[in-house]
């Protein structure tokens, strides 16, 4: 069967490490079309149809961050990985904050930045059209509308809320740990120092609170899990 390829824009301004990994991620198959300022990449954006955007964190005028919440008010489900060579942690906890999909430090091996960029498409793929629901909770989760109802009346919830309720129901009956939550929802790499594990106990709550659930169990001293 022929496969579409996979289409990314990558942002970054520095135009000798631009060219070299676009070259490599053709390679692997991608088609890579290249900005190396926001208002280039937004001018693209709204001109075609992208799977993925791969942008620098350091760039003039404008950073990668910035751009994102631009891209985001054309496609608030574009999925994002941001690059920065900053040793600094405020970058990364600013992508957290934005819901990025990862965050890679350069210098990376093209094999880490291969693998990065297939989990974060693949999980695109499998969302696709996708509704999950609960009959005991009475409640349907669309991903493709980002829409969560209960008893039929929709019930508005962030997106960390949302990730964490899909997270649940693709894994029903099965214990999670706060650390596997973290890096499912709040996309932590095993350097759990730059979350406070209690932040996944208060998403919790306020997921508990607003569609009155009783599936979810607390695991005293492991995580949480849902049971259905």
């Amino acid at each position: 069967m022929f496969e579409v390829k996979k289409r990314i824009l990558f942002v970054d301004d520095d135009n000798n490490y631009q060219r070299i990994l676009k070259n490599m991620l053709e390679i692997e198959g991608y088609t890579v079309t290249v900005a190396d300022n926001a208002a280039d990449a937004v001018e693209l954006f709204r001109k075609s149809k992208y799977d993925l955007l791969l942008t620098d964190f350091m760039m003039e005028s404008v950073d990668g961050l910035q751009l994102l919440s631009l891209i985001r008010r054309i496609d608030p489900n574009m999925k994002v990985i941001v690059l920065t060579a900053s040793a600094e942690t405020d970058p990364e906890i600013r992508s957290f904050k934005l819901y990025v999909n990862d965050f890679i430090r350069k210098p990376a091996d093209f094999e880490v930045i291969l693998a990065r960029i297939e989990r974060v498409l693949r999980e695109t793929t499998e969302s696709v059209s996708e509704t999950l629901q609960s009959e005991l909770e009475d409640i349907v989760v669309s991903t493709k509308s980002l829409m969560v109802t209960k008893g039929g009346e929709r019930i508005q919830v962030n997106q960390r809320e949302f990730d964490l309720l899909l997270l649940f129901l693709k894994n029903r009956n099965i214990v999670l740990t706060r650390e596997e939550i973290l890096e499912a929802v709040w996309k932590v790499n095993h350097d759990y120092s730059l979350i406070d594990l209690r932040s996944v106990d208060t998403v919790i709550k306020n997921l508990r609170k607003k569609l009155n659930l009783v599936s979810i169990y607390s695991i005293r001293g492991v995580g949480y899990e849902w049971v259905e």
